[in-house]
């Protein structure tokens, strides 16, 4: 095999498990495109909410008291354990730490362009399968800087978490409060004796309610959905309904119900930013998900520009990352065909009528396995664990991270 040229556009955790895979072929020639001044994406947090001592656009929607939803054990990479003494569901330090400590062991820093926005990303030969790419890109510390460079391949891993999706409230601009999305987020003090309306019941929207009810006076809890099934603290109320309009000091609800509020904090979810890609390269369709993509990394249209990270899972996010990099080292070493046009438009075509559960993407990932051979689907054992934080989260919000866990063998688990 003749050595390749590839771009790896982003530094997170899709950024790191894709160098990491892809450096154990020395044919392969690593470049990394990072806008941030180091690696982590998403997990680098900051006190700042706004632009950094450069002008640009803080993107991380990390909070001071932010720990993960799941535990440690379904957020490791293969061959790369968390620390023992790493809680059993880890602080954003904690991550952080295990990202850079992964980085740092396979020794991929080397490969890293810091504080470098990829500007374009354009195929030498248009429709062409197997073009070149040109990577427009320059230091972001610098006015104009920009540069060209051609890359035999290209992967797409830069998250999508930064784009904050701010919903068309009526009225937003009459209110005297304080109005900000959950990527702005970092202290509930901010909110101490406040009355806050928290729109969106989802993970952040569940996470951000109860940090902040530890603060204020009273917090709303609104999402647009059926009754939650778990408690909530004293001073929060839950209601069924969205945001009608905003009046000078209160929001009107869907149902006409009106609530005096002194702030009001939007959870509701993220956009996708392909801005530097060609026009029509990606489609994304219904709640957001991006739709026209061969097992949500590969377009119809190219066979040398790949994605990661795009399919919306809610469980195991690490993993399921390092097995899309081994799947395209894969495709890129030859040892898995890359499918024709024809296939490709079947299988999207396919995929895009299936329903996705949670259950599903224990399904999905046996399916790339099958076809990547180069990897072990998850273990059932992570699989039980997961059903079982699942299950305490919904009876009692407060209470999932309890419990710590140790894997006992490939489908068994036990609670410490």
């Amino acid at each position: 095999m003749d050595e390749k040229k590839i771009a790896v556009i982003g530094a997170g955790i899709m950024g790191i498990s894709a160098l990491r895979r892809l450096s154990e072929n020395k044919r392969f020639l690593l470049t990394c495109f990072e806008r941030n001044y180091d690696l982590g994406g998403l997990w680098v947090y900051t006190d700042q909410t706004e632009n950094d001592v450069y002008g640009r656009k803080i993107n991380s929607a990390m909070y001071s008291n932010l720990q993960t939803n799941l535990p440690k054990q379904l957020m490791q990479l293969e061959g790369f354990p968390m620390d023992e003494k790493c809680p059993s569901f880890p602080t954003h330090t904690d991550v952080l730490a295990y990202i850079r400590k992964v980085a740092d062991q396979c020794d991929i820093r080397k490969y890293i362009k810091f504080n470098t926005e990829v500007q374009l990303v354009t195929p030498v030969s248009e429709n062409t399968q197997d073009t070149k790419w040109l990577v427009t890109y320059g230091d972001n510390r610098k006015k104009n800087d920009s540069q060209v460079e051609v890359f035999d391949a290209v992967i797409v891993c830069n998250g999508n978490c930064s784009i904050p999706n701010y919903p068309m409230i009526d009225n937003e601009k009459e209110f005297g409060g304080l109005v900000i999305h959950s990527i702005r987020y970092r202290r509930p003090e901010l909110f101490a004796g406040l009355n806050v309306a928290v729109l969106g019941a989802s993970h952040s929207g569940m996470d951000i309610c109860h940090d902040v009810s530890k603060h204020a006076k009273k917090v709303y809890l609104c999402h647009r959905g059926s009754k939650l099934p778990t408690f909530l603290p004293a001073n929060v109320t839950e209601k069924t309904s969205g945001f009608k309009r905003f009046t000078s000091s209160s929001i009107i609800l869907d149902d006409n119900d009106i609530i005096q509020i002194d702030a009001v904090i939007y959870c509701t979810g993220f956009k996708y930013d392909f801005s530097f890609l060609p026009e029509g390269i990606l489609e994304v369709g219904q709640n957001g998900v991006v739709c026209n993509l061969y097992k949500y990394i590969l377009p119809r249209q190219y066979s040398t520009i790949f994605f990661m990270g795009l399919m919306r899972l809610y469980i195991l996010f690490f993993p399921y990352g390092d097995h899309e990099a081994s799947y395209i080292k894969a495709m890129l070493e030859g040892s898995v065909d890359i499918p024709a046009y024809k296939e490709r438009i079947e299988v999207i075509d396919d995929d895009s009528k299936r329903p996705w559960l949670y259950n599903s993407h224990w399904e999905w990932d046996k399916e790339l396995a099958g076809i990547a051979g180069n990897f072990e689907p998850f273990q059932s054992a992570l699989k039980k664990i997961r059903d079982h934080v699942l299950e305490v989260k919904a009876k009692d919000f407060s209470k999932f991270r309890l419990d710590a866990f140790k894997i006992t063998g490939s489908d068994s688990f036990e609670i410490l």
